[in-house]
């Protein structure tokens, strides 16, 4: 195109949740999607697992970032008081204080494991060149939104942000380019039109679009972007970059990483966005479940309850207070110790583990070549967006009573249930947190007591004696033949 047609109001964007939904249901992806209905349910989030999800995120976001509140668990109760009390989800409550927990520990874990790493956060000056930590005038590269052109447009109506084709180079005013679909028919510069007292003015490129009924629409012509948030970028003791992924969930999953779309993605996108390569993708999974120090009998004994929620280092601290070596505890106390070591690895334990994952340029090639295949898919004209049903849809289906109406045909029941639902604002980055304009002052928070924010002294309790070779973790990536 000679000139820049792009729509300034409306951003249509591709992202691995709306890939993963695209090749789970369909229909639901037709709700959903930005290319289709862009349907969100209206007020504040109320899934209390995303809801979760967004407050660690923030805490840890802001933690090795600007650190504003300067402990992340202050950050994560300035979320928490972001939110009206009518607007925080059920189970909000239970949440902060798991939340609480999950953080205190966080501050053990990681600087025991960073040591061999000696990962620091990426700070980028206005030329996107890297400079050091709070250099004036440049920022941190936490929550890393980025939006990459994919080089295809489409043609969608104005009024209505449907899409009706996918744009074809050059076909302007070409009655062939879209056989069976329409015509894009081009207003050039120059022509005139009338204004309302008549007289003629010079008006811009219009686009129109003549369906295959005749029917005229107004059009643009859009480009996609595929678009992501980033968690943080790191660099290791090498000055090699990763891309830092924070994941929270009932227990940590490994087995998926090799085929995890969502870290071959982020590598493609990243190499093609940042100005030096990316060595690799660091899943870190922080585990839904507090930390507790090792439980006592009555008679002061430590207990060998299996099902207690501690960990090897905590309960070896306990035993070297109570015996002064491991050797001279009892045979029991020694057997639940092993037990606890054989439950953990060198990549971590059961609440916060980190995992490694590398892509060959292979790999890389193959992920662009997927991303661009579902999407020509998902611009097809003739698709039909059929359900695919499972056993998961009762929990993971937003949509799933207006999909059951559907069915039936029931559009009473289908416009009942998606009052509740608004169009989402297509906003140039994509993302909505509409909870930060409520955040207190930082000021604020940093003067209130840390044990008033946690509401009990436990959490502030979970240290480690022991140094950071004794977790057993090596970074492996530290043959200086592969620097960057």
């Amino acid at each position: 195109m000679a000139k820049d047609i792009s729509c300034k109001r409306s951003r249509y964007t591709l992202r691995t949740s709306d890939r993963r939904v695209f090749r789970r249901c369909l229909r639901k992806w037709d709700y959903i999607s930005s290319m289709r209905q862009n349907l969100t349910r209206s007020g504040a989030e109320q899934n209390i697992n995303f809801w979760f999800g967004s407050g660690i995120h923030f805490a840890l976001e802001d933690y090795h970032g600007w650190n504003v509140y300067g402990d992340p668990r202050k950050a994560f109760y300035a979320y928490y008081n972001a939110f009206k009390e009518d607007e925080l989800p059920l189970g909000a409550e239970a949440c902060y204080e798991l939340g609480m927990s999950m953080l205190s520990y966080y501050l053990t874990w990681y600087p025991r494991y960073n040591s061999a790493t000696q990962f620091e956060t990426v700070w980028l000056d206005e030329n996107g060149e890297q400079v050091k930590p709070f250099t004036p005038g440049a920022t941190p590269c936490v929550e890393q939104s980025f939006m990459l052109p994919l080089d295809v447009s489409v043609i969608t109506d104005i009024e209505t942000d449907t899409i009706y084709a996918k744009y074809v180079e050059g076909s302007e005013n070409d009655a062939y380019a879209y056989p069976g679909q329409g015509t894009l028919v081009t207003v050039a510069p120059g022509d005139y039109k009338f204004d309302g007292e008549g007289m003629a003015v010079v008006q811009d490129d219009e686009h129109l679009w003549i369906d295959a009924q005749g029917v005229t629409h107004k059009v643009q012509v859009v480009p996609i972007f595929y678009h992501g948030t980033m968690d943080r970028i790191v660099s290791d003791k090498f000055g090699r970059w990763w891309i830092l992924d924070y994941k929270t969930a009932k227990g940590a999953d490994t087995n998926k990483l090799d085929t995890d779309d969502q870290i071959g993605a982020y590598i493609w996108a990243a190499n093609k966005l940042f100005k030096k390569p990316i060595y690799g993708f660091i899943y870190l999974q922080l585990t839904k479940d507090s930390v507790q120090a090792p439980r006592r009998l009555k008679n002061g004994d430590l207990s060998v309850d299996k099902k207690q929620k501690t960990t090897y280092s905590l309960l070896k601290m306990e035993i070297l207070k109570d015996y002064g070596s491991v050797d001279r505890a009892p045979n029991k106390i020694i057997q639940f110790l092993n037990d606890l070591a054989a439950r953990e690895t060198p990549e971590g334990d059961r609440f916060i583990r980190w995992d490694f994952v590398r892509r060959n340029e292979e790999q890389i090639a193959n992920v662009e070549k997927c991303i661009y295949g579902e999407l020509s898919m998902m611009l097809n004209p003739d698709l039909y967006c059929y359900p695919n049903p499972t056993r998961d849809c009762i929990w993971d289906c937003p949509v799933r009573d207006a999909c059951i109406a559907s069915d039936r045909g029931d559009t009473d029941t289908i416009e009942a249930f998606f009052k509740d639902w608004e169009k989402r604002p297509r906003n140039e980055d994509g993302n909505i947190d509409p909870w930060r304009e409520n955040l207190p002052k930082p000021e604020v928070v940093r003067e209130i007591p840390l044990e008033e924010i946690l509401d009990s002294a436990k959490y502030m309790t979970i240290e480690f004696d022991s140094s950071s070779e004794e977790t057993g973790f090596k970074f492996l990536y530290d043959d200086e033949d592969d620097r960057v």
